[in-house]
This record gives structure tokens, C-alpha cells and sequence, in this order.
């Protein structure tokens, strides 16, 4: 009965460990250019590491731009960046409003971001794919 269940057992951490291991993000799976589209307003986003020593946040390394359909580029900086890498919430400084976003790096498909914004009160959604 004994090697029955740990058979079992052995079997189930086999099926359920890459689960645990493959869907935590890496940090440097944010970096990149990405096309993104807020909620119809469309534009590239670029998230680079810098090449600076710094000891923290977790985030003192890295930069992003947003680049809009007209060609004008934005800075942007980053809020909170959780510590499985899967959630960054960064805001991007357009003219006269800071704009908030919360973004979700996909588990299994790494190429694909998906959250909300907010502007004007009004929360909208939404994605952006690695170039």
C-alpha cells in the first residue's frame, strides 16, 4: 500500500509542480516594447532595465516611455511592483494628467499584458503585446 502512495504522490507533484514553477513571472520578462490599447487610444509602450547599481525598490532599475499613435513620447514611472513579478502598476505622465495603470503580465503566455486604467473618475481597460 505504501508504494502505492507514494507513487501517487510522485505523480501529482510531477503534474503540479511546473504549474508553480512556469507561472510566477520574471522581472525581466516586463522588459521589451510592447504595442498597447487603452481603451481605444493605441500606442507602444518600452520597459527597459537601466544600468545603474541600486540597492531598492525592486523596480530602482528600470524605465519606461510610452510613445502615443501621434508620435509623441511620455515618461512614465512605476508605483508598485509585486514581489512575484506578476503585477507592476505604473502610471504614465500625459499633459496635465497623471494616468494610473495596473498591469497583469499573463502566466503562460509571457507576450501578453492585460489590466484597467483609470481617467476622469472612470475606470477602462487594457492590453498590450510584445512587439
Amino acid at each position: 500500500m505504501l508504494p502505492q502512495a507514494v507513487l501517487c504522490l510522485a505523480i501529482v507533484l510531477a503534474v503540479a509542480f511546473p504549474t508553480f514553477a512556469v507561472a510566477d513571472a520574471q522581472k525581466h520578462e516586463w522588459f521589451g516594447t510592447w504595442s498597447m490599447n487603452h481603451d481605444g487610444h493605441v500606442g507602444t509602450l518600452r520597459v527597459a532595465e537601466l544600468k545603474a547599481d541600486c540597492a531598492a525598490p525592486v523596480w530602482c532599475d528600470m524605465v519606461h516611455t510610452y510613445t502615443d499613435a501621434r508620435g509623441t513620447r511620455h515618461r512614465g514611472s512605476i508605483v508598485v511592483f509585486d514581489n512575484r513579478f506578476q503585477h507592476l502598476r505604473f502610471q504614465i505622465l500625459f499633459p496635465g494628467n497623471t494616468q494610473p495603470f495596473d498591469a497583469y503580465l499573463f502566466s503562460w503566455d509571457k507576450s501578453k499584458i492585460a489590466g484597467t486604467t483609470r481617467w476622469g473618475g472612470r475606470t477602462f481597460g487594457f492590453f498590450a503585446t510584445r512587439q
